[in-house]
């Protein structure tokens, strides 16, 4: 998940924990999100949360079967 830690790298550099998520279907991207709790002021706005709801805007539909959520890296690497 090399997209992941990118984004993760982009959230440490602007003072948010480093966290990046990506989301997968049948193996293509269709979403990817990084922490945005600092700057947004939203408690909610983790990359995981963001990615997922990006990820159901390109689905149509809050079922993601099928899709795989990937992360990196944790917070106790920070």
């Amino acid at each position: 998940m090399d997209l992941a830690l990118g984004l993760a790298r982009e959230a440490s550099n602007v003072g948010e924990v480093p966290v990046g998520a990506v989301v997968l279907r049948d193996g293509a991207v269709i979403a990817k999100r990084r922490n945005e709790r600092e700057q947004t002021n939203d408690p909610t706005a983790h990359a995981e949360v963001l990615a997922l709801r990006d990820a159901a805007q390109v689905v149509g539909s809050w079922n993601l079967s099928g899709c795989t959520l990937g992360r990196g890296p944790c917070q106790a690497t920070r």
